[in-house]
């Protein structure tokens, strides 16, 4: 779970009405000050530390009794350089006392407010190897809201990251090495953020303490490693947090849906309970469903967290476990046809429902067979996917 991954609160200043005030800045740089001049007071915003190329959006509040502003408060501003900036005035209102203080809050993102997503941009997925997705768009306590677009890749710790678009770093954090499901752990998980080109910003989140490869104002291609997956923060277990989003008014933010390349060659949209990974070129037999290569035939009970020995000789008259990994959501029908090869017919088929939102299934068989040499025919919806060879012993 992320909140307000990128956003940081200024403190509350409380000044006595026009009276010039030294700048007060919090651990980034990012600064406030109260100033008057020619009768005029003005609140001034810097982000002393903005890197080149990017932007700052802080939402901007004057609180105080018998006070006016222009523009009026709130409001949002996006710095895009270094330079200090007269963002509003204020003034006592007409026939009012005097107030005795103003408190300036300001809360600051990273980003652009005016950013427009690409909505053609196709990004490249965020990591090696192949995921699923826990949690997709809209899905759980977590991905509403303003990070609706949210998702949630499982991941084992340590898995390489990679930059998903070409973009500016803006921030890093790798100090926490906790991570649960508490509340008290939600602003305290590691992560990289990334400004585009077109002033959205992507979060990736969770990664492992000392897990951060790149540095703020380092600039990144996609497709560059820039950090290792992990488990910190408000977390159930070790994945990576991505969105892509973009400030908006009144401390809010929006998220976007991004496509991706993936393994089907194809841009698409992810979604919840299904694994992707990069394309290779490769086809196995079962793609992009499952793969021939990866079921396992054995006499043992089989785990998924556990490599499995997959003999092609097994004992007769014990039970046969057959074990496929599923990367997308079913339901299917998978069927398997044990073939004699001494009679060349079919001495008994195995067929079953694949149920969705599973990626391993594993059936247990009856000792039916008796000893000889069998091929093996697999079929998902009724689509013959492949074979293998099996020897039962005597």
């Amino acid at each position: 779970m992320i909140r307000s991954f990128a956003a940081f609160i200024l403190f509350i200043w409380f000044f006595p009405l026009f009276a010039d005030n030294n700048q007060n800045c919090d651990k980034k740089n990012i600064c406030s000050s109260i100033e008057t001049e020619n009768d005029e007071t003005s609140v001034y915003l810097q982000a002393k530390n903005l890197i080149p190329g990017t932007h700052i959006t802080i939402y901007t509040a004057i609180e105080g009794s018998n006070i006016e502003t222009e523009p009026q408060s709130p409001i949002s501003f996006v710095l895009t350089d270094s330079d200090k900036k007269k963002v509003l005035t204020f003034k006592k209102r007409e026939n009012t006392e005097a107030p005795v203080s103003v408190a300036v809050l300001a809360v600051a993102y990273y980003g652009d407010l005016s950013a427009k997503h690409d909505e053609t941009y196709v990004y490249t997925l965020p990591y090696e190897g192949k995921s699923w997705i826990s949690i997709g768009y809209n899905s759980g306590e977590e991905h509403k809201g303003g990070g609706a677009y949210s998702l949630d890749f499982v991941l084992p710790e340590g898995t390489s990251l990679l930059a998903a678009r070409d973009g500016i770093v803006v921030e890093t954090e790798d100090k926490f090495t906790e991570g649960r499901r508490d509340p008290k752990l939600i602003d305290k998980a590691n992560r990289i953020v990334i400004e585009h080109s077109d002033g959205t910003v992507a979060i990736y989140g969770h990664l492992k303490s000392k897990g951060v490869l790149v540095k703020p104002g380092d600039k990144v291609v996609a497709g560059q490693k820039i950090g290792l997956s992990g488990n910190t923060g408000f977390s159930t277990g070790p994945h990576l947090h991505f969105e892509v989003y973009k400030p908006e008014e009144n401390r809010k933010k929006k998220s976007f849906a991004t496509l991706f390349k993936t393994e089907s060659e194809e841009k698409e949209y992810l979604s919840e309970e299904n694994a992707y990974w990069t394309p290779d070129g490769k086809t196995p037999p079962g793609f992009p469903i499952t793969n021939l290569a990866e079921f396992c035939i054995s006499n043992s009970i089989p785990d998924p967290d556990k490599p499995s020995s997959c003999p092609d000789k097994l004992q007769a008259k014990r039970k046969i476990y057959l074990s496929i990994p599923i990367y997308k959501s079913g339901p299917y029908t998978f069927k398997g046809e044990f073939i004699s090869l001494k009679t060349k017919k079919v001495s008994f088929t195995f067929q079953e429902k694949i149920p969705s939102g599973i990626n391993f299934e594993a059936w247990e068989i009856q000792p039916v067979l008796s000893a000889g040499k069998y091929k093996i025919k697999f079929y998902l919806e009724e689509k013959e996917i492949g074979e293998r060879s099996l020897q039962i012993l005597p």
